[in-house]
């Protein structure tokens, strides 16, 4: 008698029916909590005003403080000090017994304020515009980028300036390092739209335009193709100023030279929508180009997560070896490596038996999804063989004799064993 077996080479996936269909998607896709905030201290708050730097003086000359300097303290120990920035100031909050009475001297400091101008001096376009600024344990951009990437953040930049800019839970945040500081401060943006009540009489607040930063990109565009990705990106380019008009808000976009490479500098009202216009412009601009325009020194912007069905460990070590894969590590459960330039890391999450592959420097998406599709066949081929060799041992040691096999058009094996 005989019987006969059939060996699929997806068969010992988990969902093999289902393979082959799974897209990339957005690590933001995913829900997650913002760690970074919570294991931080903060350490001062910087919030924007409507105040003239002419007026500053004369309306803390009518506050309950004392001036030390540059800077003033009040009979809570709440520090003030203001940093010009055109014709406006910056109120920069620090001191306090703790966080929370940081956070609640600040308000009390603006409502004195409020009361003594006879308006909101924090509404700016309707809004109130707050810059928490945490201390972190971070002393180099990589474990920030890898600090971001797991916690799904989107639109990650890194400045020219060695700063990193990304939205993260829908803030905006950013990272940077002070001068003569080895560690990176978390500037995290709260921006709280309101309805400017509870003010007495004619009191209203001012609606003025205020650039608060400069997010300075730096690029791997050639000077001599810039203008000719932007008219293929449908935008314009202004030789005089170097300056490019952008669509969707007042924010403003000028291009420098840095290192032979074009910079992209931006500036506007607020942090929101200056990533806004980076995030659609260079969305665009890569399309034009086929490439990330900005991936520079392996640096990357956006991370892709994909759903595999790849359990086995040792099999995924050797199907990333045979296709070619370079500097591949492991680390418990965790596998990278880089492949075609684009870098991969395999992790398994929430006690998944598969494993989940996070891809970043995603030059051409299409391309990177062949390159998917292909280690997904061939895990599925290894697994098969594996799966082959073991029957075939299995039959020595039970005595039992292959009469005949085959191999069919799908790949499968039809194995006839003699019982």
């Amino acid at each position: 008698m005989s019987i006969t077996l059939m060996a699929y080479p997806m068969a010992f996936l988990l969902s093999p029916q289902v393979a082959k269909n799974e897209k990339l998607r957005l690590a933001a896709d995913e829900t997650v909590v913002n760690k970074a905030v919570a294991s931080t201290k903060l350490r001062f708050i910087r919030v924007l005003t409507n105040i003239t730097a002419n007026e500053a003086d004369e309306l803390m000359n009518s506050v309950d403080c004392t001036r030390v300097n540059s800077y003033y303290i009040t009979p809570d120990n709440l520090k003030i000090e203001f940093t010009r920035y055109g014709k406006y100031v910056v109120a920069n909050l620090s001191g306090g017994e703790n966080t929370e009475a940081l956070q609640s001297c600040g308000e009390k400091f603006f409502t004195e304020l409020d009361q003594i101008s006879g308006r909101n001096v924090r509404l700016i376009e309707s809004s109130e515009f707050f810059y928490y600024n945490y201390e972190t344990g971070y002393t180099n951009l990589k474990e920030i980028y890898a600090n971001l990437k797991s916690e799904g953040a989107t639109g990650i930049f890194a400045t020219a300036d060695e700063e990193v800019v990304a939205s993260l839970n829908g803030q905006n945040v950013k990272y940077y390092k002070p001068t003569y500081d080895k560690k990176f401060m978390l500037e995290v943006e709260q921006k709280i739209t309101i309805l400017n009540i509870g003010l007495h009489g004619e009191s209203q607040g001012n609606n003025v335009t205020y650039g608060l930063t400069n997010l300075k990109i730096q690029t791997n565009i050639k000077p001599e193709e810039l203008k000719t990705l932007l008219k293929a990106a449908k935008y314009l380019y202004y030789e005089a100023n170097a300056q490019t008009p952008l669509k969707s808000s007042n924010a403003v976009l000028n291009w420098s030279i840095k290192n032979g490479y074009c910079v992209a500098e931006f500036a506007g009202s607020n942090n929101a929508a200056i990533a806004k216009e980076a995030e659609i412009i260079f969305r665009k601009l890569n399309i034009a180009a086929g490439r990330d325009l900005r991936l520079i020194n392996d640096s990357f912007t956006t991370v892709y997560t994909y759903n595999t069905n790849y359990t086995d460990k040792g099999m995924l070590l050797n199907t990333l070896t045979e296709h070619g894969a370079e500097e591949i590590s492991e680390s418990g459960d965790e596998v990278s490596c880089k492949l075609f330039g684009m870098e991969m890391i395999y992790y398994k999450k929430d006690g998944s038996q598969a494993y989940t592959l996070d891809i970043t420097q995603v030059s051409d998406k299409d391309a990177c999804q062949d390159v998917i599709n292909d280690l997904n066949e061939e895990y599925g081929l290894n697994i098969q063989e594996m799966t082959y060799n073991k029957i075939k041992e299995r039959l020595e040691q039970e005595n039992m004799r292959l009469e005949s096999e085959a191999v069919m058009d799908d790949n499968s094996i039809v194995l006839t064993i003699e019982v």
